[in-house]
């Protein structure tokens, strides 16, 4: 498996979904462990706003590169026509990404601590997409947000893909007009 495969193979696909259950455990448990107890308040706003900060983030990647860059467009057709396949970011430039471009500048620019949440918010927000987008295709829905959230990711799998491109939420599509529910 190359680092820059987007064709990660069965085994691969389950390590990256179990580093991605784990992670945000290791996470909250590290930055609580070595932060001042008194900080509780101030690490859960940034891990809010963190979060808030993935799911803009994930609207924005998944529309402007995934869909219209090379070749990041080339990889993602590959998965709308293949959705169920084990395909995905490899999980080491995923996390490489994720402390070189998130948690190293945050924490550098707004300290340990709310450097620390904030990029603990976008991890969990990464890792509640990636379970997330896998479970839109290879899972039943079992409740209705659930079921709402599988048939917009359905709808720009299969004649939309201009439209709903959030996985973990609809509210950006809404916001900037790109949400359909044909």
């Amino acid at each position: 498996m190359s680092l820059l495969s987007f064709k990660l193979g069965k085994v691969a696909y389950t390590v990256d979904l179990a580093v991605y259950l784990v992670a945000p455990f290791f996470a909250v448990a590290s930055l609580f462990y070595f932060s001042e107890k008194t900080a509780a308040i101030p690490i859960l706003a940034a891990a809010l706003l963190g979060f808030v900060g993935w799911t803009l983030l994930e609207y924005i990647l998944h529309r402007f590169v995934l869909h219209h860059l090379s070749p990041f467009k080339e990889w993602h057709d590959e998965h709308h026509h293949k959705p169920t396949e084990a395909m995905g970011t490899p999980t080491l430039l995923s996390l490489l990404l994720i402390v070189g471009i998130i948690f190293l500048p945050s924490v550098y620019l707004a300290g340990w601590q709310i450097g620390g949440g904030f990029a603990m918010g976008l991890l969990l927000g990464y890792s509640i997409y990636t379970w997330l987008h896998h479970g839109e295709h290879h899972w039943r829905g079992h409740n209705k947000w659930f079921r709402n959230l599988k048939r917009a990711h359905a709808i720009h799998h299969y004649g939309h893909n201009e439209h709903n491109f959030g996985v973990v939420t609809t509210f950006w599509d809404r916001v900037f007009g790109t949400y359909t529910r044909k």
